[in-house]
């Protein structure tokens, strides 16, 4: 693992668009390493797109002169990173990814294993981050934006009179709040938060709570569409702090269950 190949066999077309440019020969680091920080730098410098499809495993080995072995590996830390996907099949390959939230998400999802953090943790990152970022829609919010979260609100209101879970659809709009903010750096925290909730409380109850949610929902569509940034955080604070006193009761018991071990 890690050695060089002599003796290059020209790239095969194992399905799927090359990229135009080839990759440089390598130099005297490990071969996985500089492999990865090539088309790391790749992405970063937008020379491939989001979705866009890496030359095959065979291409890359041929183009950077080493042993697939050494690709595949690459491709694995890459992978790990959040910065490619790789997929199986007739139309699978290598693609260009944007899970940046991927090593944020290991390294909470480590916290809450190891008990270092609790949920209350996770809702508190939330009070911290959401009501700010239903300010700045309330202030930079176009009517496109608008209308996508009238759609989603609407979609929900429809679910829940019709007995359905509306928790996942609830969430998505909190997402979408938190993207239309315009931070990046916000939102790849932010999401990273809000997935784990909603899949640490998947097995929870939740039409109740998802009622309350869904009509402080609606008092924030008519915040936002009068551009008043005040309302919008505190009815998002009041919503983040309405959801975490129902589940407080979840950190609790994971303590008592805790101590009988």
């Amino acid at each position: 693992m890690g050695e060089r190949l002599d003796d290059r066999a020209h790239p095969g077309i194992e399905g799927g668009e090359s990229a135009a440019e080839p990759f440089r020969q390598l130099g005297r680091r490990k071969a996985y390493e500089e492999v990865a920080d090539q088309i790391r730098e790749r992405i970063f410098s937008a020379a491939v797109k989001t979705g866009e499809r890496l030359p095959t495993e065979r291409e890359l080995s041929a183009q950077f002169g080493v042993s697939r072995v050494v690709v595949r590996e690459a491709v694995r830390a890459l992978e790990l990173s959040g910065l490619v996907s790789v997929k199986k099949g007739a139309k699978g390959g290598i693609f260009i990814a944007r899970d940046h939230q991927r090593p944020i998400t290991d390294s909470i999802g480590n916290l809450l294993a190891r008990g270092e953090a609790r949920l209350a943790d996770l809702f508190e990152v939330r009070m911290l981050i959401e009501p700010y970022a239903a300010g700045r829609v309330a202030k930079i919010g176009t009517a496109k934006d608008f209308a996508a979260l009238t759609a989603l609100v609407g979609r929900a209101d429809a679910e829940h009179c019709c007995g359905a879970s509306i928790r996942g659809l609830n969430i998505d709009l909190h997402r979408q709040i938190i993207r239309m903010s315009g931070n990046p750096v916000l939102a790849a925290v932010g999401e990273t938060v809000l997935t784990m909730l909603y899949d640490r409380l998947k097995p929870v109850e939740s039409r109740g709570p998802s009622g309350v949610a869904l009509g402080l929902h609606k008092q924030l569509l008519l915040a936002f569409r009068k551009r008043d940034a005040a309302a919008a955080r505190a009815i998002m604070a009041k919503d983040i702090a309405s959801l975490g006193k129902r589940f407080e009761l979840l950190d609790a018991k994971g303590k008592s269950s805790r101590k009988k071990e």
